[in-house]
């Protein structure tokens, strides 16, 4: 589909700010807003990145295309990091440079970036199951039980690969999870598969007032009364069957929310504008506010003027990058470095 949908652009727009407030202070300073969010914004976002996913195109150009739009700027930014580390003659540069292409959050400098290889693998798993397992030709049924399958083995072995020790050549390792955390493959592609089944749904998306009442009291009754916990990143996935409805019901709420925010030209012009840089907040939201919230609360002990700090440092991280996105746009060599030839 080439036409853009204002809500889902909207709701990826919401999506990956609630990502960047999760690495902020604020969870330190209002853990009970910042921490039930972790439910549903990854599941969120793997399931948006779903809705349009296509398969037609011949492998090669496939692959090409997903290297250059998620593996090519994740190399550009950490081999860059890499580089500075070198000249500035820091030790471990062999680790951190294999750490780069094992490509899992405790092995790179830049932690949000794992997301960017491992969507990567998601996209090159759903291409396989389309294009030679057919997978849109099943039937609706073998879908949701083939979903439900990856959903509960993923989930119950989410832990297997999360710093294991192995031996090689004699020598004792931990792995911090597979390369591009392949270990997480089943969980997400559920979601992103998810997506696409939802795909007409989502597009042509009718608000139900009563369901979307429900699904907030599903989901505050979610968090409030059970332990369920989605952290991707760290191999967490606990009571899977009450994680699993929090993030659908959230991800529910946020979709009718956007489709109400699109109803409004001056509410949907910041949603839209992170949706279009997702890329660039995704990449630089968490050194922006680390580098603003060090100088900013530097010497300060005031809980209410930090946690102010906080907010304002996470304006400036989903901000600023909108910045360097239009930088990256009106530059011909930026966008050479960071953007696909379709884009550029």
């Amino acid at each position: 589909m080439g036409a853009r949908v204002k809500h889902v652009d909207i709701a990826k727009g919401i999506s990956i700010a609630l990502v960047a407030m999760y690495h902020t202070k604020l969870r330190m300073f209002v853990p009970d807003i910042v921490d039930p969010l972790s439910l549903f914004r990854l599941p969120l976002f793997f399931f948006l990145s779903g809705i349009f996913f296509s398969w037609a195109a011949a492998p090669k150009s496939f692959v090409s295309h997903k290297f250059e739009a998620l593996l090519k700027p994740y190399l550009v930014v950490l081999l860059s990091l890499f580089l500075l580390s070198f000249l500035s003659g820091e030790d471990g540069l062999a680790e951190q440079l294999v750490g780069i292409f094992y490509g899992v959050g405790d092995t790179i400098e830049w932690i949000p970036m794992w997301f960017l290889p491992h969507l990567f693998a998601v996209f090159l798993f759903a291409y396989v199951l389309f294009r030679w397992f057919k997978f849109s030709d099943w039937s609706t049924g073998s879908k949701a039980l083939f979903l439900l399958l990856l959903l509960g083995v993923g989930s119950e072995y989410i832990g297997v690969f999360w710093y294991r020790e192995i031996n090689f050549l004699g020598s004792g390792y931990q792995l911090p999870g597979l390369p591009f955390s392949v270990d997480l493959v089943m969980v997400t592609s559920a979601f992103f598969l998810f997506g696409h089944m939802m795909r007409d749904r989502v597009v042509n998306f009718k608000p139900n007032i009563w369901l979307f009442l429900l699904a907030v009291i599903v989901f505050l009754i979610v968090e409030t009364l059970t332990d369920a916990r989605i952290s991707l990143n760290k191999r967490q996935y606990d009571f899977p069957m009450y994680a699993t409805i929090g993030a659908v019901c959230g991800g529910y709420v946020v979709i009718t929310l956007s489709w109400l925010i699109a109803k409004s030209e001056w509410l949907s012009i910041i949603p839209l504008r992170l949706g279009e840089a997702s890329l660039f907040i995704l990449i630089f939201h968490n050194i922006i506010n680390t580098l603003f919230y060090s100088y900013f609360s530097d010497g300060i002990n005031d809980i209410q003027l930090l946690t102010a700090i906080a907010f304002f440092c996470f304006g400036l991280s989903i901000f600023i990058p909108l910045l360097i996105r239009w930088g990256v746009v009106n530059s011909n060599v930026l966008a050479l470095l960071f953007l696909p030839a379709k884009v550029r």
